[in-house]
C-alpha cells in the first residue's frame, strides 16, 4: 500500500479487519448453532437432519428450513397439524421450546439452512447402544415397563417373537428398524410418540431412556435376521390346537366321572358286587 494517502491506508485496514471479523462471526455462529441443534433438536430429528420416514419430518433438504423467520418461530413455539415435506405426510407434534432464545433459535436457522445437502440417512453404528435382550422382554411383558405401560406384543406383531404372534392393532413392527430411522430414530420415537394411538396409550406412562434404547436395539436386530416365512405360526397354532383339544377331552371325562349316577346304573353295580 505504498504511494496511498496515509488516512486512505488506515481505511483499507479497517476495511479488512472488519471482513475478517465478519468472517469469524459468521463462522462462530455457525459453530453455536451446530452445537445448538445437537442438544435441542438432533434428539427427534437425528444427527444429521434426516427426521424419521412418516413420523418426524426430515430438515436435510427440506425447503422451509431455508426460512430463518419460519424455523424461529417453530422452535420457540412448537408446530402440530398435518403438514407434507418433499411430497411426504407429515402429523405429528413438536412442543415449543421457550428455553432457547431468539439468537439461539437464529444460530439453529442459520445451521439448518447450510444442510440441503446433508446425507439424509445417519450413519450405521457398529454396536447397538441398547439392549436387545432386555428390548426382547420388554416388548413381550416378561419385564413390566417401569411407568406401567402396555407391552408392545398387545398391539403389535414382531415375526417369530411370541409363540403365536401379536396384536394386530398396530402395525407389524418386523422392519420398524428399517422404516423409522434405524435405533436412534427408533429410540426418539419411543420416547416422543408421534402416532396418535401411541400417544394415548402411553400418556402418563412414558418409556424411560433405558427402555425405549433396548426397544430399538431389539427392534434393530430383529430387521437384521433372516426373513421369517408367512406360515411361520401355523405349526405353532396346530399344536396349540392339539393341546387345547386335549384339555378339553379330560375336562369331559372329569365330569363323566363326577357326574350324578341314575337308578339303572347304581342297580347295576350293587349287582355286580
Amino acid at each position: 500500500m505504498q504511494g496511498l494517502p496515509l488516512t486512505l491506508k488506515a481505511e483499507v485496514r479497517m476495511k479488512r479487519a472488519l471482513i475478517a471479523l465478519a468472517f469469524l462471526l459468521g463462522l462462530g455462529l455457525a459453530q453455536d448453532g451446530k452445537a445448538l441443534y445437537e442438544r435441542q433438536c438432533a434428539a427427534c430429528h437425528g444427527p444429521t437432519g434426516q427426521g424419521v420416514p412418516g413420523a418426524i419430518p426430515p430438515l436435510a433438504g427440506n425447503p422451509r428450513v431455508q426460512d430463518e423467520a419460519y424455523v424461529v418461530k417453530v422452535v420457540r413455539e412448537g408446530l402440530s397439524g398435518p403438514l407434507e415435506v418433499n411430497g411426504t405426510a407429515y402429523n405429528g407434534v413438536m412442543p415449543p421450546m421457550p428455553q432457547v432464545s431468539e439468537g439461539e433459535a437464529r444460530a439453529i436457522a442459520q445451521y439448518l439452512a447450510g444442510l440441503g445437502g446433508a446425507p439424509r440417512e445417519a450413519a450405521p453404528k457398529p454396536q447397538l447402544a441398547g439392549d436387545p435382550a432386555l428390548g426382547r422382554a420388554l416388548y413381550l411383558g416378561q419385564k413390566a415397563f417401569q411407568n406401567g405401560g402396555a407391552p408392545c406384543q398387545a398391539c403389535h406383531t414382531v415375526a417369530g417373537v411370541g409363540f403365536l404372534g401379536g396384536g394386530s392393532m398396530g402395525k407389524d413392527l418386523t422392519d420398524a428398524a428399517q422404516r423409522l430411522g434405524g435405533e436412534a430414530g427408533l429410540t426418539a420415537l419411543l420416547q416422543n410418540p408421534a402416532f396418535p394411538v401411541m400417544r394415548a396409550a402411553y400418556q402418563g406412562k412414558p418409556l424411560t431412556e433405558a427402555e425405549a434404547s433396548a426397544l430399538a436395539a431389539f427392534l434393530v436386530q430383529v430387521s437384521e435376521e433372516a426373513p421369517r416365512p408367512s406360515s411361520l405360526y401355523l405349526g405353532r397354532f396346530l399344536v396349540a390346537g392339539l393341546v387345547l383339544l386335549g384339555v378339553l377331552l379330560l375336562y369331559q371325562a372329569a365330569l363323566w366321572q363326577l357326574r350324578p349316577q341314575s337308578l339303572a346304573e347304581r342297580i347295576r353295580k350293587e349287582l355286580r358286587r
